[in-house]
């Protein structure tokens, strides 16, 4: 019988400093969703990331409506 494992990705530790309200935001998300802070700032990463990204190739990053009309223009700060 053989046991197979999954490599585990290093993990680097990072402390981060919020305002009262970010870390509010940060804690209802949790509640809402579910995940831990942990995820939640991995996603906001992940999506920063594209955002920047696109942007950086003079793309927008556009909400639609599930009908897929533009319902806002998500700018971020260069």
């Amino acid at each position: 019988m053989s046991i197979s494992t999954t490599p585990v990705a290093p993990v680097k530790r990072l402390n981060i400093n919020l305002t009262q309200r970010s870390y509010r935001e940060l804690e209802k998300l949790q509640k809402e969703t579910r995940h831990s802070m942990t995820e939640l700032v991995r996603l906001g990463l992940g999506l920063a990331k594209i955002a920047l990204e696109e942007s950086s190739h003079g793309n927008k990053l556009i909400l639609t409506s599930s009908d897929g009309r533009p319902i806002k223009e998500i700018v971020l700060p260069t």
